[in-house]
């Protein structure tokens, strides 16, 4: 898979399964062998640790579908080059527990192998993730 078109499209199918909520049909666009990081200090957030293999990944998937939704989600670009795309999307990111919500732009790196996302390094705005998942305070 090296055409711009189909990476291009494959990753919107998946980010759209990912704003529906929709873990198995986002796990469907995930290779067997694939690996995820939310990049941050990985010595401190055991969330930012990288995760290796299908299992994993969607252990942690499902963890951040049942916990974040989105809403005005927006592509702001896509830069693809062989089998590596950069990927730049916004959206309003509510955290079901707390009830937070908080605007984010966030860049993924993504690799792609046999027409699957092979690679998924996330980069977003962590000092706003802490925010929005901090206890209330009474």
């Amino acid at each position: 898979m090296t055409e711009r078109s189909e990476i291009k499209g494959l990753i919107e199918k998946a980010y759209a399964a990912r704003v529906k909520g929709d873990l198995d049909a986002l796990m469907t666009y995930f290779h067997p062998d694939c690996r995820f990081q939310l990049m941050g200090a990985a010595e401190r957030e055991a969330i930012c640790r990288p995760l290796e293999g299908c299992v994993a990944v969607r252990g942690q998937m499902a963890e951040f579908i049942g916990a974040f939704r989105f809403a005005n989600f927006e592509t702001l670009d896509v830069v693809v080059e062989r089998d590596r795309a950069a990927y730049h999307w916004q959206a309003d990111v509510t955290f079901v527990p707390t009830g937070r919500t908080e605007t984010f732009q966030t860049l993924d790196l993504l690799s792609f192998e046999d027409g699957k996302v092979r690679s998924l390094a996330q980069f977003t705005d962590t000092a706003g993730v802490a925010r929005i998942t901090a206890a209330a305070v009474s």
